[in-house]
């Protein structure tokens, strides 16, 4: 499946350059396995941003973490700003979204920083 991203504008002002064309960007999902994940983990290095995604084990207490990627901080920064713009879109829409540790898997840890 092929997906076109759309831009925003077809042409943006830069300081004193004038208008600067888009660029059109084609998604290809050739090959991708999707996966469910009903917990994340983020983390950080010095230049990257860590995003794990799993599932609750059969084991309590215990997450199985399937998939990893890896994003800079500039990459992870857009993807914070696109998620937080499509959950905004999604309440307008259907209602607000109620989130809570307990209500969402049971018990976790306060300054555990998971999905959880």
């Amino acid at each position: 499946m092929e997906k076109a991203a759309k831009p925003q504008n077809q042409q943006t002002e830069k300081q004193n350059h004038g208008p600067v064309k888009q660029r059109q960007i084609r998604f290809t999902e050739e090959r991708v396995q999707t996966q469910y994940a009903g917990v994340f983990n983020i983390n950080f290095g010095a230049e990257e941003v860590y995003l794990g995604f799993g599932n609750l084990s059969m084991d309590p207490g215990v997450v199985r973490i399937e998939s990893k990627v890896a994003v800079s901080l500039k990459t992870a920064k857009r993807l914070a700003i696109a998620m937080g713009d499509l959950i905004r879109r999604y309440e307008a829409n259907n209602g607000i979204l109620e989130i809570s540790s307990k209500a969402a898997a049971g018990e976790s840890r306060k300054d555990d920083k998971t999905g959880m």
